[in-house]
């Protein structure tokens, strides 16, 4: 049977991240996508111009009446932004009706500037004890522990990082030297290193998306969680090496979803 993945994010028209990263990157692991909007955007590749949070009554409809039908293996999570959603999310895990449980904290826009209120940061902590892989970039690994990590020692946020009770946290932001980016992975036994080549000069838009939607595609197909991980890792730098970063508009690149992107 093919196995099924959800994704619960917001849109982004530009094609870059969101549920339009997450949708091509299920496919390529042969994973049949499934998905609730929770955030509608005007967005380019310059960044986020507007959005309309969805009425959580409308994200709760779209979910129980997919899950009513379909199992998803794993579901991820994106833009959840109100408290509500994330807490329809948490007890819905906690039903045990979304599989495996990947939480992108989606919590800064992409110059680090916080776009949740702290009842929302408070919720996402409770959401991240029960996933199975929690995936901050660095600006959201310092909203959920609270601290602030020196630039030349990321191994600072292990601890406060495995206190909040995830099977394994993923600090993704493309640390490292000018050659090659690193992102840790943290279990309750072992810190890996996780290094690629660095591609460009700028940041790439989708890279978080698409990382954490290859991850619980893989957790969908039976990979354990840092097999997964490795797996996550491994696709986004084969989609980052098979052709530059797609540079369609007046800002970033993206990563370029759809294309040769085969991952099995």
């Amino acid at each position: 049977m093919t196995p099924v993945a959800l994704t619960i994010a917001g849109s982004d028209p530009s094609g870059s991240s969101g549920l339009q990263a997450d949708l091509p990157t299920f496919a390529a692991f042969d994973v049949h996508a499934i998905s609730v909007i929770t955030v509608a955007t005007a967005q380019d590749s310059l960044g986020v111009h507007a959005f309309h949070q969805l009425p959580t009554d409308l994200v709760t409809a779209q979910l129980d009446r997919l899950l009513d039908d379909l199992a998803p293996r794993a579901t991820k999570t994106g833009l959840l932004r109100a408290v509500d959603v994330i807490e329809l999310v948490a007890e819905r895990s906690a039903g045990g009706r979304l599989g495996a449980l990947i939480v992108d904290p989606v919590m800064v826009d992409s110059a680090g500037r916080p776009i949740v209120e702290p009842p929302a940061i408070e919720a996402y902590r409770e959401l991240a004890s029960d996933a199975t892989l929690l995936t901050p970039n660095r600006w959201e690994a310092e909203l959920l522990t609270g601290m602030t990590f020196p630039d030349d020692d990321p191994t600072a946020a292990v601890e406060p990082l495995r206190a909040l009770g995830c099977d394994v946290v993923v600090m993704t932001g493309g640390r490292g030297s000018a050659d090659a980016v690193t992102d840790l992975a943290i279990t309750a036994n072992e810190v890996i290193y996780l290094s690629s080549p660095r591609v460009g000069t700028q940041a790439i838009r989708g890279t978080g998306c698409t990382f954490s939607a290859a991850a619980a595609a893989g957790l969908a197909r039976g990979a354990s969680a840092t097999e997964a991980v490795h797996g996550a890792h491994q696709f986004v730098n084969q989609q980052l090496s098979r052709t530059t970063a797609l540079q369609l508009g007046a800002g970033r690149p993206g990563v370029p979803h759809g294309i040769d992107c085969a991952a099995r």
